[in-house]
């Protein structure tokens, strides 16, 4: 469960860049920006470090592709990988698929697997009261001898207040905004996660914070913003 919650942490981080398409994502070929993923301790956990390596206008917005390298609190190298994000009329898209842990992706590899997910969405304009789309993913793994499937729910996202956050990268005005997570998990046993999360989003910067709590209200870990170019 502990390295789930730093995937969600970190992934949710992942929607950070600059784009001309909205207005908290203004990105160019080159972009470079990382995050830093502190426990509930405050001690860190991992580094994440992101680069658009390929970077496409379209017709109502722009795709581009991300390389990203994940390294523990020394530097040794723990994940590395592309993904997509892409804007379309200016609503930003988040891929659900990529909150589904790589360790778990590999445990399905063995087998035909199906997903089925629905994306979330930022749109370039936030005003606090307002109701964000829900998004969830669902992995299955057919033929396995013994049940696999993951699921990886996001729902009740809101627009709560505007807050200042300082983080190594700099000050900025901020939008909140909070949701609640659940992630279920069928792998022989069923087990399922609740928790809750709030970001703060800040125009041309996109993500500068993330926070998860348990289903106490117990802070689980922080992702912040270390650098951005």
């Amino acid at each position: 469960m502990k390295k789930i919650l730093i995937t969600l942490l970190s992934l949710v981080g992942y929607v950070t860049g600059f784009t001309q398409c909205n207005e908290y994502y203004v990105m160019e070929n080159g972009t470079s920006w990382a995050y830093e993923t502190y426990n509930n301790k405050g001690k860190l956990s991992n580094r994440m470090q992101q680069t658009v390596k390929a970077f496409e206008k379209t017709a109502t917005g722009f795709v581009a592709t991300v390389n990203a390298v994940t390294t523990n609190e020394k530097g040794k190298e723990l994940t590395k990988g592309e993904f997509e994000m892409s804007c379309s009329g200016g609503t930003f898209i988040i891929d659900m698929r990529k909150f589904i842990p790589e360790e778990q992706q590999k445990m399905f590899e063995s087998y035909k697997m199906t997903v089925q997910s629905e994306n979330l969405e930022l749109p370039s304009k936030l005003t606090v009261g307002q109701t964000l789309k829900n998004g969830s993913v669902t992995m299955t793994a057919e033929g396995s001898p013994l049940p696999m499937k993951m699921t990886v729910q996001i729902t009740e996202r809101k627009v709560v207040g505007q807050e200042t956050i300082t983080t190594p990268a700099g000050t900025y005005q901020c939008f909140k905004l909070t949701s609640k997570s659940t992630v279920s998990t069928q792998m022989g046993v069923n087990m399922t996660f609740n928790f809750s999360s709030t970001e703060w989003l800040a125009p041309k910067v996109g993500m500068v914070k993330t926070e998860s709590f348990d289903k106490n209200g117990k802070s689980s870990g922080y992702t912040q913003l270390a650098s951005y170019k």
